[in-house]
C-alpha cells in the first residue's frame, strides 16, 4: 500500500538509481552542486533544477539553520508523490564511452555558488559606489557648473521689456553680395515679431493708417507693428526697390540716352502719372535720373533706369522680386518698377521698414532722397529740370533725413520715412492712411520719447512753404485738441501722446473735460484693487471699479 508523503520535519529515504545491478548508498544526503566543476555529474532535466527554483532554494538553505528543511524537501513538497514513485528511478542522460563513477559529494563547508547572474549583493553595492564616488561627484560639479553659467549668462544679457507677437498673414554697390538687414529674423516663423518698445511710460500710438510699423535702424529691433504683415498697394514707395538696384548694377556717372523703346515704354504710363518729363533723344547721367526718381517721384525715370540696365521692364522686374527675397521681404511682389496700381503688385508695412532700413545703409540713396531741391542742369539735349522734394516729412519734422512717400491720389497715402535724432536712427512706415502727419508723428514722438509739439500747421508759412500744403488745406485740421480712438473705446491725446478709457473718461466727460481738468500726463494707476487713478493737468481723478464711484483727488 502507497506511502503519504513525508511530514516537513522528516527527511524522505534516498533511493539512488541502480547501475549495472550493484546498489549504490550515500552516507549522506547529497549536497548542491555545480555542473561547471563536475561534468561526471548526471545531467538530470527535472523542474526543481530551473534557474528560479533553483536560485531560490540555495538562498533559503543560506538562510535557515540546520534544524529547517533542505531545499531538495522544499521541491517535493511542491511535488508531493507516493512512496512507490519515489522508488522508480528517474531517467538519465550518460555520456558514451564514459562511465560514471560512484559520486561522493563534498563537505557541506566547500559548497559553491553556481556560476549564474545573480543580484548583486548589498554590501558589493555600497563598495561599488563608494568607489564611484569621486566619478559621481566630478559629473555633478560638472553639471553644476553648466546650469550656473547658463543662469550667469542670461541674468547678464540687458534685459528688455518685450511682447511677442504672433501675426498671420493678410504679410550693395557694384555687385556685392545681399547681407538681410538685422532686424529680418530667418529663423522659425517669418511672421513673428518680437516687439521692444523703448518708451514705457506712454502707451503705444493708435493710428489712422491700416497699417504701420517702427523700426530701430540701428538695432533691427522691432518697436511698433500694427498689420504688419497685410498685403496693401504700396505705390511710389516701389521706387526704393529701384533706386536699390540702379546703384547695384549702374555707374552713377554714366550717360543714358532716350531712345525708341524707352519713349514707348514711357508712352504707356498713365496720363495722371507723375513724370520728370523725359524725351525721346535726351541724354541724363544715373544720378540725375535717381533725383528725378526720388525727389520728383518721377514714373518716366522709374522706366529709363530699368529699360537701360535691364534691357526691358520685364527682366528689371524679375530681379525687382529676386532682391525682395534675398533681403526676406516675404509679403512683397513687385509688377512694374514705379509703383502704379497693379494686379499682384503689393508689399507690408513690415517688408517696407526693412526694405527702408537697408536702402537707407546705402549712403547715394540715404543723400539723394533727404535733398530738398535738386537743378538737373541744362545739357544733354534738354533744359535745366528744377525739381522739390515731394517728401513733406522732409520740412517740418525734426531729424527727417530721407525716404519715400507714396499717394494714389485720393486718401491712400504711404509713407517710409527715415528719421535721426542723438545718434538714433529710426525708420517709420504708414500705409493707407488719411492723416499722414498725425501718424508719422505720433509713432516718431513714441520711438523718440519726446511729445514736444510741433505741427506742420504751425511751421507751414508763405517764407516757408511746404510742398503741397494745399493739397492738406494747409494741415488746418491739425491741432492739439485732436484724438484718435483706442481699441478699448477710449481716447488718445495726439499733444500729450496718454490715453483715457473706462469710467476714468466717462467722469471726465461729466465733469467739463480738457476745458475742467487739462490733458492727461501720465498712464492710469491701480492702488488696490479697486481703485484705478490717473493724472491730468489741473486734477488727479480716481474711481473705484466696484462702487462706480469717481471722485478729484
Amino acid at each position: 500500500m502507497p506511502k503519504t508523503p513525508p511530514r516537513e520535519d522528516e527527511q524522505p529515504e534516498y533511493q539512488p538509481p541502480r547501475r549495472r545491478r550493484q546498489p549504490v548508498t550515500y552516507r549522506r544526503p547529497p549536497g548542491d552542486y555545480t555542473l561547471d566543476y563536475h561534468p561526471e555529474i548526471p545531467r538530470i532535466k527535472r523542474a526543481s533544477r530551473t534557474p528560479y527554483q533553483y536560485r531560490e532554494a540555495f538562498n533559503e538553505d543560506e538562510q535557515e539553520s540546520e534544524g529547517k528543511q533542505s531545499p531538495r524537501t522544499r521541491v517535493q513538497e511542491r511535488n508531493p508523490r507516493t512512496h512507490a514513485e519515489e522508488r522508480k528511478p528517474n531517467p538519465i542522460m550518460v555520456e558514451k564511452k564514459r562511465r560514471s563513477t560512484v559520486y561522493a559529494p563534498p563537505p557541506p563547508a566547500r559548497r559553491t555558488q553556481p556560476h549564474r547572474p545573480t543580484a548583486r549583493p548589498q554590501r558589493d553595492r555600497f563598495i561599488y559606489i563608494r568607489n564611484s564616488l569621486p566619478v559621481i561627484i566630478t559629473c555633478g560639479l560638472l553639471f553644476v557648473l553648466l546650469v550656473g553659467g547658463a543662469i550667469i549668462y542670461n541674468v547678464s544679457r540687458p534685459q528688455v521689456n518685450t511682447n511677442t507677437i504672433v501675426m498671420p498673414n493678410g504679410t550693395t554697390n557694384n555687385q556685392q553680395p545681399v547681407t538681410p538687414p538685422a532686424g529680418l529674423q530667418h529663423a522659425g516663423d517669418p511672421h513673428e515679431l518680437v516687439i521692444t518698445p523703448q518708451d514705457t511710460d506712454h502707451p503705444p500710438p493708435p493710428v489712422n493708417a491700416t497699417s504701420a510699423y517702427l523700426l530701430d535702424a540701428d538695432t533691427g529691433a522691432t518697436l511698433y507693428a500694427h498689420n504688419p504683415f497685410m498685403h496693401l498697394p504700396m505705390m511710389s514707395t516701389t521706387k526704393l526697390m529701384t533706386a536699390v538696384l540702379a546703384v547695384d548694377k549702374g555707374n552713377l556717372d554714366q550717360k543714358i540716352t532716350i531712345n525708341s523703346a524707352m519713349a514707348q515704354d514711357i508712352s504707356q504710363l498713365s496720363a495722371d502719372s507723375t513724370v520728370v518729363g523725359l524725351k525721346k533723344g535726351e541724354t541724363y547721367s544715373l544720378r540725375e535720373l535717381l533725383y528725378g526718381l526720388l525727389l520728383k517721384s518721377g514714373n518716366d525715370a522709374a522706366v529709363v533706369i530699368a529699360d537701360a540696365l535691364s534691357g526691358n521692364l520685364s527682366n528689371f522686374v524679375a530681379e525687382m522680386n529676386h532682391r525682395a527675397k534675398q533681403l526676406g521681404l516675404n509679403d512683397t511682389h513687385y509688377m512694374n518698377p514705379h509703383g502704379l496700381l497693379a494686379t499682384g503688385h503689393y508689399s507690408s508695412a513690415h517688408d517696407l521698414a526693412i526694405l527702408g532700413q537697408y536702402s537707407m545703409n546705402i549712403p547715394v540713396i540715404h543723400q539723394i532722397s533727404g535733398t530738398l531741391a535738386y537743378v538737373i542742369p541744362q545739357g544733354g539735349n534738354h533744359q535745366a529740370a528744377p525739381l522739390i522734394n515731394g517728401n513733406q516729412f522732409l520740412f517740418w519734422y525734426p531729424g527727417v533725413d530721407g525716404g519715400k512717400p507714396g499717394f494714389d491720389g485720393v486718401d491712400n497715402f504711404v509713407q517710409v520715412i527715415s528719421c535721426t535724432r542723438n545718434h538714433h536712427h529710426l525708420i517709420g512706415v504708414a500705409m493707407h492712411t488719411n492723416n499722414w502727419w498725425t501718424d508719422m508723428r505720433d509713432l516718431m514722438n513714441w520711438g523718440f520719447d519726446n511729445f514736444k509739439w510741433i505741427s506742420p500747421h504751425d511751421v507751414d508759412s508763405p517764407q516757408n512753404p511746404i510742398p503741397f500744403d494745399t493739397l492738406w488745406n494747409y494741415f488746418a485740421s491739425d491741432k492739439k485738441e485732436g484724438t484718435i480712438a483706442t481699441s478699448d473705446g477710449g481716447r488718445y491725446y495726439i499733444y500729450t501722446g496718454f490715453s483715457i478709457s473706462g469710467p476714468i473718461m466717462t467722469y471726465y466727460d461729466k465733469g467739463g473735460g480738457l476745458k475742467q481738468f487739462g490733458y492727461p500726463i501720465s498712464l492710469p494707476s491701480v492702488s488696490s484693487s479697486t481703485l484705478v487713478s490717473q493724472r491730468f493737468e489741473k486734477a488727479t481723478l480716481q474711481c473705484d471699479v466696484i462702487k462706480k464711484h469717481c471722485g478729484t483727488v
